[in-house]
């Protein structure tokens, strides 16, 4: 599924009338920077990273915080996506200079007196991108559920494989790098490697770097 993004099939003309509709307001933030800390409960605002890139990490009752996400350009985050476990805290932090665009929650889910078309549009694009989000977050909570470093990369391959696609050689690049990974996956990065090394020996992958092949 191509990856909904919130302004899509929303003309310019139409960008500029939705001001008075949403009420949106922007704010940049520097490498390093919180965007914003949130936990689970009924949502106040929906972000957009407009520019720049972000992770989003959780923050359990006992001081651990694990990377859920990376966040890129025209990413949605919130509240809205928080999972329902009350001793979980989220941290949106910027990992380059960031532009977020915020539009209070009250905004989106009451249509405007005028019901213009540009108003409709927009709900549904976030409500697609809702959706994928929700994808993207269970698939995350499966890998984390698989019992062994193997196991957990060669579920993640599979489906970087089959949702992105290969070239004609079977090849394909996964879209982080395998310190990220290691990070997403919550293992160690050494383990993760000898992992990686023992699998091509065994002849289930073969690749260099970011490129695999699933043999």
């Amino acid at each position: 599924m191509k990856k909904r993004r919130v302004l899509d099939d929303i003309s310019r003309e139409s960008r500029a009338l939705m001001l008075p509709c949403f009420q949106p307001w922007w704010k940049d933030y520097k490498a390093g920077e919180i965007i914003m800390n949130y936990d689970a409960g009924v949502p106040n605002s929906i972000a957009v990273l407009e520019k720049g890139s972000a992770k989003l990490q959780i923050l359990n009752d006992n001081g651990d915080v694990y990377l859920l996400e990376h966040i890129n350009e025209g990413d949605l985050f919130g509240e809205l996506f928080s999972l329902p476990l009350d001793s979980f805290e989220y941290i949106v932090t910027a990992e380059s200079t960031c532009r977020v665009m915020f539009v209070g929650y009250e905004h989106v889910i009451k249509p405007c007196e005028n019901l213009c078309n540009h108003h409709s549009q927009l709900i549904s694009n976030l409500f697609m991108m809702a959706a994928q989000k929700s994808q993207e977050l269970s698939l995350h909570i499966s890998l984390m559920h698989q019992s062994t470093i193997r196991q957990k990369l060669m579920a993640y391959l599979n489906y970087v494989a089959s949702s992105k696609g290969t070239r004609s050689d079977g090849s394909f690049d996964i879209p982080i790098s395998l310190a990220e990974l290691a990070d997403y996956l919550s293992v160690d990065r050494s383990a993760m490697m000898r992992e990686i090394k023992a699998m091509k020996n065994d002849g289930l992958i073969s690749g260099n770097r970011r490129e695999f092949i699933l043999m």
